[in-house]
């Protein structure tokens, strides 16, 4: 008996009872009834659901890279306070990340020795190229944003990274609801069968990048992705001649609950694919577990380049490997408000002359009046799509490019009904 009164009701949370009279487990709060067996399941996929995740990760030892003194010469930024270390044949003329141009040479303690480097492949000429491309034909940028040689200051930067690698196992829980409807003279019917949805599969994943470094626009760099990791080498001091290589600020276990977030998302996403034959999916619960987690440290290629534009900082990144290009570029209020009466202007035009031609009455105050709005509407839509067009930046919620597919295996499906509801709504009157 102690057993049963344990057992809680699936759809509210309640007490459930066993009823001699239907010999089913009622729910005293909101009415709803279970067989003994839908009980028992539904206390132990409870159970298996409040098990938590388990994502510990393992981190590779960091040594400093330093000259006799203890040393490595570089810049500092005033403004911002980033510190990018540089060899004696790398001039720097302003922070790659706020665009200020008075920074200062400095000598640091050292620069911890990544794992792994992925060498520029792209130079400073086609970045330039990219950068143009760009900003070309880009109808609401300032004029003054490509004035005065500002894409010449491109600066090629090494950004620090964690790259997580790790294998991942667990199981996903959904409710799945299938839907079915029935009338009456006078009501209709929907009901709405509840079921526990489990998925469960394991999968690999290979140096997931986490940006290391607090001064670098962190969407900016996910935009930025894929890195071709298998170009990936071992530290050599010659990469990094004629380019600046930013110190991290970011330790790892800061950086870790981005790795387990895109992880997560990415798990979640392959299970949720092996669900089907139900109207809606929810995920409720997950438990994903990690090995052979380790996090390892990397220096990845980017051309940077910061502007400002009426005190807001815009910065543009080119992937130094694949030559991938992102950025948010300024928006020209005055050749805002222009094109918009331009696209308002024509779009007036032509419904005017379609109303002169076709329409039976003419040209009528009220036809007017529809046609401004219309046009208004149609002016608004215009900008709109020109000001998308200004940026490229975009968050990387999942993991997915960095997934082994070979690696991936589906484990057990579980699918079991939970209860049932139906509502029932009086039709209208004729």
């Amino acid at each position: 008996m102690g057993d049963v009164l344990n057992f809680k009701c699936p759809c509210c949370g309640a007490k459930l009872t066993f009823s001699g009279k239907t010999e089913e487990m009622t729910c005293e709060y909101c009415d709803a009834s279970f067989s003994i067996e839908q009980a028992k399941a539904a206390q132990e996929a409870e159970e298996q659901d409040a098990a938590s995740s388990s994502m510990t990760w393992t981190t590779t030892e960091q040594l400093l890279i330093q000259d006799e003194n203890g040393k490595v010469k570089g810049y500092r930024c005033p403004s911002c306070s980033a510190e990018m270390v540089a060899d004696d044949n790398t001039a720097a003329t302003e922070c790659p990340y706020c665009g200020n141009q008075a920074i200062i040479p400095e000598s640091f303690s050292g620069l911890y020795k990544p794992d792994y480097v992925v060498p520029f492949s792209v130079d400073k000429e086609s970045a330039k190229g990219k950068l143009k491309d760009f900003v070309k034909g880009k109808k609401l940028l300032p004029k003054s944003f490509t004035s005065g040689n500002r894409i010449e200051n491109i600066t090629g930067l090494y950004v620090p990274f964690w790259l997580y690698s790790c294998k991942a196992d667990g199981t996903v829980t959904f409710e799945g609801v299938k839907k079915s409807t029935r009338e009456d003279a006078r009501y209709t019917y929907e009901k709405k069968d509840f079921y526990r949805v489990r998925r469960s599969g394991e999968m690999t994943f290979e140096k997931i990048p986490v940006d290391a470094s607090s001064k670098m626009d962190a969407t900016v760099m996910e935009s930025l992705e894929p890195f071709d990791m298998t170009k990936a080498v071992k530290y050599d001091a010659a990469y990094f001649s004629g380019y600046l290589a930013d110190r991290y600020d970011i330790a790892e276990n800061d950086a870790r609950p981005r790795a387990n977030e895109r992880v997560k998302n990415t798990f979640r996403d392959k299970m949720r694919e092996q669900v089907s034959g139900y109207d809606t999916v929810d995920a409720k619960a997950e438990n994903i577990n990690l090995s052979d987690a380790k996090a390892e440290y990397a220096m990845l290629p980017v051309w940077m380049m910061t502007t400002k534009y009426e005190g807001t900082s815009y910065t543009f990144g080119i992937n130094g490997q694949t030559g991938e290009m992102v950025g948010s570029l300024p928006v020209d209020k005055g050749l805002y408000w222009l094109r918009f009466v331009i696209g308002m202007a024509v779009s007036f035009a032509i419904i005017l002359l379609l109303i002169l031609f076709f329409g039976k009455s003419g040209i009528t105050i009220k036809g007017a009046v529809i046609d401004l709005v219309i046009s208004a509407i149609i002016g608004f839509i215009y900008v709109s799509i020109l000001k998308g067009g200004m940026s490229n930046v975009q968050k990387s919620r999942a993991a997915a490019r960095y997934m082994n597919d070979s690696s991936y295996k589906k484990g057990k499906a579980v699918d079991i009904f939970m209860y049932s509801k139906t509502e029932k709504k009086e039709k209208q009157k004729q």
